[in-house]
């Protein structure tokens, strides 16, 4: 018998093809475009701790730059599908605040499912849209407020190569080895290993 974790994801997904998303793999969907070089990211955040009577879905959505994500696998080592940029669904919507789809035992999760992937479709793709244009995410997204730090130190110095811009590439890198420059956790020394191969590699 299928468990209501699996039951949600499976409606999500179902009721997601409309809208041209497919299951990457469980949690992650992507919406492929005519433009190979971009896709809609889509993931569903579970809250589990009400199973096995109810359980909660967070949708956060997103861009996946694919010559991107290929520089932050490689020298990063960030695991694919990786979004570009990504917002909660919720702080998209009308009401701009932290929204979540219930799932219960033993109810209609087609159509809470059916409900989400309409909600995705109306405030969702917009913000894809706008952020699936290079020319847009490459020259909006050091000044917008939808990356955080331990994502935007990595992402904009490479966002700078791509658009062979090695000066603005080699100064984001300075600035975060100079921040982090007595640190020795897992962030800045992953950090340090990053800018050593983009360093080598394009500057």
């Amino acid at each position: 018998m299928a468990t209501l974790e699996k039951l949600s994801q499976d409606a999500c997904a179902s009721a997601l093809k409309q809208y041209g998303y497919t299951l990457k793999r469980r949690g992650i969907l992507l919406q492929p475009s005519i433009d190979e070089s971009v896709t809609g990211w889509l993931g569903l955040n579970l809250a589990t701790w009400d199973l096995p009577a109810k359980m909660e879905i967070n949708p956060v959505v997103g861009v996946r730059h694919v010559q991107l994500e290929r520089a932050l696998v490689e020298l990063a080592g960030w695991p694919r599908p990786v979004s570009s940029v990504s917002k909660p669904l919720g702080y998209l919507m009308p009401q701009n605040t932290f929204v979540q789809w219930e799932f219960s035992s033993g109810g209609d999760v087609e159509s809470v499912a059916a409900d989400l992937a309409e909600a995705v479709h109306a405030y969702g793709q917009p913000f894809i849209d706008k952020w699936s244009d290079w020319k847009t995410f490459s020259t909006e997204i050091s000044d917008s407020t939808l990356l955080l730090d331990n994502q935007k130190f990595f992402i904009l110095p490479l966002v700078a190569v791509i658009n062979n811009d090695r000066a603005s590439a080699k100064s984001w890198l300075e600035q975060e080895l100079g921040r982090i420059e007595d640190k020795s956790d897992v962030y800045a020394n992953s950090y340090r290993e990053f800018a050593h191969k983009v360093g080598d590699r394009y500057l």
